[in-house]
């Protein structure tokens, strides 16, 4: 075992009730432990930033149930950008997917994309609401349009990351997209099992506690 499960982590801190002492001390943990991202809300960036550069933080977008409209998930996309975040975790229109305005969905995926330029972009697809049609058609949407990660679910949907929509993400992308797991993944051997189905990200809250695991199977 070595440190190449840790740096497939992008440890979360996405607590309502997170504390700035909170930020500080993940941020410490994802320097000790060489984790990809610390996670946090656009709110923290600049905490977390204190002690990692901008590669190692990310944030999320329209986070948990995208319930605004693109214009403020833009403001929100340009704030996260001047406090310092490098990756972005976003969730899609979900209604509109429902509604099957994929006119829509396809525009806020552009704009998005051309905001970020350069920066990791991931789209939260929250698989638990979406039909097998609608992950494929998103998908498809999310590769043509440039964005970097697919990823499941956000940990507060009815479900979080499940075998058969990372292996129908990884079967979508067709290594033109990488694939995040998120979502109820605490523990080494659930983290391991993502990674050999084809993620290459782990999104968890329990970034510490399956650092040990892995430093203990040494």
């Amino acid at each position: 075992m070595n440190n190449s499960v840790l740096s497939k982590i992008d440890y979360s801190v996405l607590k309502a009730t997170a504390t700035e002492s909170d930020i500080i001390e993940a941020a410490k943990d994802t320097e000790k432990f060489n984790f990809a991202t610390l996670c946090v809300f656009p709110k923290h960036i600049e905490i977390a930033r204190k002690i990692l550069p901008e590669k190692k933080v990310s944030t999320v977008i329209g986070f948990p149930l995208s319930s605004i409209p693109l214009s403020l998930k833009l403001k929100e996309i340009e704030f996260s950008l001047e406090k310092g975040a490098g990756e972005f975790d976003i969730v899609v229109n979900l209604s509109a997917i429902k509604e099957k305005n994929w006119t829509e969905v396809e525009k806020e995926l552009k704009e998005i994309r051309k905001l970020t330029d350069k920066k990791v972009i991931k789209l939260i697809f929250e698989c638990c609401y979406l039909t097998e049609e609608e992950k494929r058609i998103l998908c498809k949407l999310a590769i043509e349009n440039g964005w970097d990660y697919l990823k499941t679910s956000t940990g507060y949907g009815k479900y979080g990351a499940k075998d058969e929509d990372v292996k129908l993400l990884v079967s979508c992308s067709q290594g033109r997209a990488k694939v995040k797991a998120s979502g109820g993944i605490r523990n080494l051997e659930s983290t391991l099992k993502f990674i050999e189905l084809g993620v290459d990200r782990i999104g968890t809250s329990a970034g510490k506690e399956i650092a040990y695991e892995v430093l203990h199977c040494r």
